[in-house]
């Protein structure tokens, strides 16, 4: 509940008259970035691998709900090229000095799973899922990950039609 979250990916956001930018998403916990050292971590997994998890449901449970701002790294293809680095390479970060964080919106993990295996085991995260204004850049990994990422939830999710699960299904209805 204390670990920061960004996109390795960089994305395009396109407007109305199809212009785009570049994109990388990112979320910082409200409560403040905490880790652990080395040695921490180690005792910590051996004598109770489920303490992170544990730690956040507990928190929830007692109305400490964990919050999580998303900020944007906006930025324009002519910038990227001025960079010195290949902001399509998803091992790169691009410093907070050149392209500052645009705080968009917050994420209030506010309620633990009522069944844990229809909320959590069924969710279907995928790259190619996106919704209208955000579009795909040339980001080589990203575009492998676009064709895996299905095949690996229709194998895992028992075929096709995953996305009428009920925790992937759209909360609005739509018509394909």
């Amino acid at each position: 509940r204390m670990m920061q979250g960004f996109g390795v990916h960089t994305y395009r956001m396109v407007n109305a008259e199809g212009q785009s930018v570049f994109v990388k998403f990112h979320w910082t916990p409200l409560a403040g970035t905490r880790s652990l050292v080395w040695e921490e971590a180690v005792k910590i997994s051996g004598a109770d691998p489920d303490f992170h998890r544990r730690d956040l449901w507990e928190a929830i449970e007692a109305g400490a709900f964990p919050e999580y701002e998303l900020a944007l790294q906006i930025f324009t293809e002519e910038q990227a090229a001025g960079f010195g680095f290949d902001v399509l390479d998803s091992t790169k970060i691009i410093p907070e000095e050149l392209v500052p964080l645009t705080p968009v919106g917050k994420m209030v993990l506010n309620r633990n799973p009522d069944n844990f295996f229809a909320e959590t085991e069924q969710v279907a995260f995928c790259v190619a899922h996106v919704v209208p204004g955000i579009d795909f850049s040339n980001d080589p990994l990203l575009h492998g990950r676009i064709h895996s990422y299905l095949d690996t939830q229709i194998t895992r999710l028992g075929g096709v039609n995953f996305h009428e699960i009920p925790i992937n299904s759209p909360v609005a209805p739509v018509h394909n």
